[in-house]
Parts: C-alpha cells; structure tokens; sequence
C-alpha cells in the first residue's frame, strides 16, 4: 500500500481531529472539574501551569491545533488551480508560520515551569 503526501496528510487531518477532541476534552476536565468550586485566580492558573503534565497536554493543543488548522489552510489553498504549482513552497511556508507560532505558544506556556523573561 502506497501513498502520495496528499493522501497522508489527509489522513493526518482526519487523526488531528480526533486527538483534539479528546485533548480538549481532557483539558476541560482538569482545568473545570478538578478544582470544582474554587474561583479562577492568577494564582491558581500559574501554580496549574507548573505541572508538567498540563504543560504537555496544552502544548499538544497547540501543535495539533496548529498542524489541523494550517493544514486545512493548505488544502483549501491547493483546491485553486493556479495554486498547484507553488505546491512546496505553500507547504513550506505554512511549516514556517506554524513552528514559529508554536515556538511562542510554548515559550508563553512554558514560562511557567522555568521562568523565561
């Protein structure tokens, strides 16, 4: 079985969805059920935000969210015909715009754990 980068990445787009679902899913249940009852304070999101594991699930929100939004940008953009020959460099640019996006979503959420300034 064999396939093209299009037929992957389509099959990717389909698994990010389910991962995000079920990563947000987790995210609300830790940030609203865990703590039910105690009100929302700066406090309490930053002493949250010290835990590795909230780290980790946060940060694959925001990878997935990314990869499953850029790579619906990609594809709507490759349904114009005029648009299928800068294939690769569509491709590598929304790879730029994502990892550079990601690398600030997780220098904020990670500025928590070891106090980047």
């Amino acid at each position: 079985m064999k396939y093209n980068k299009s037929s992957l990445l389509w099959l990717l787009q389909r698994i990010s969805a389910v991962l995000i679902f079920s990563a947000l899913g987790a995210h609300i249940w830790k940030v609203h059920y865990v703590e039910l009852g105690q009100p929302i304070l700066y406090a309490g999101v930053a002493l949250r935000l010290k835990d590795v594991m909230t780290l980790a699930l946060d940060s694959s929100i925001l990878f997935l969210g990314l990869f499953h939004g850029l790579n619906g940008v990609r594809m709507v953009a490759l349904d114009y015909d005029f648009l299928k020959k800068h294939d690769r460099l569509i491709s590598w640019l929304l790879v730029i715009v994502g990892a550079a996006f990601f690398i600030l979503g997780v220098r904020g959420l990670w500025a928590f754990l070891i106090n980047i300034k």
